[in-house]
């Protein structure tokens, strides 16, 4: 798998997850840190199980499943500011180094994504958490995550490549916004057989729609 490819995968956590806080340099037994992931638990709206995203970079590791598979997919990440190769971008699915005001661009006028028109998501950070744009122009902000140590991944990325899945997914944008969002690395099964997260943190994920009046207080 190339660098820049990321992997997703989405589970209906089934039967149990146990949630744990741990130091930031937990791992497996194998000795394995853990895939970076995002637990969204519903409170209400269209969601009515626990999801579990993991977002694995490179070579996927093989760790028992946290529940049932609903989706899977890899995707091309890139960012603006990789000067190594001005190509990359352009072939990415999910773009991260981007500004809020890229993101936010009027409708009326030309944005980011209608210059990379095969990319689905572009994603800032900021010092509260990150912004992401999808293609339609609804538009995701997390708070509360800025400096989730989430893996060996930046996690603007992992929130972009989550965003990306999650749309992909054709799962409900709009259940995010009522759920619980907890962030962190799956470790695999424990000793009683349940799925194991180590708990890095707690977001917000805030929702709305480009304007060309105003960006709602959307900034990352």
């Amino acid at each position: 798998m190339r660098d820049d490819m990321v992997a997703v995968r989405l589970f209906r956590v089934e039967p149990m997850l146990t949630l744990t806080k741990a130091p930031c340099d937990s791992a497996a037994p194998d000795g394995h840190p853990g895939t970076p992931g995002i637990l969204i638990i519903p409170r209400q709206g269209p969601l009515r199980a626990p999801h579990l995203m993991l977002v694995a970079r490179g070579p996927r590791r093989c760790e028992p499943s946290p529940g049932v598979r609903v989706f899977a997919d890899s995707h091309v990440v890139a960012g603006l500011g990789d000067g190594t190769n001005q190509g990359r971008p352009a072939l990415a699915d999910v773009l991260t180094d981007a500004s809020a005001a890229q993101i936010v661009a009027s409708p009326e006028e030309p944005g980011l994504l209608d210059r990379y028109p095969g990319c689905g998501v572009a994603v800032a950070a900021g010092r509260h958490g990150c912004l992401a744009g999808l293609r339609d122009g609804r538009l995701a902000a997390i708070r509360g995550a800025a400096g989730f140590a989430v893996g060996a991944d930046p996690w603007p990325a992992v929130y972009g490549s989550f965003v990306h899945g999650w749309w992909s997914a054709r799962m409900p944008l709009e259940g995010l916004a009522t759920a619980s969002v907890i962030v962190g690395r799956y470790i695999g099964r424990t000793e009683n057989g349940f799925g194991c997260f180590h708990v890095a943190g707690r977001g917000r994920i805030l929702l709305a729609r480009r304007s060309p009046w105003s960006t709602g207080g959307m900034s990352a």
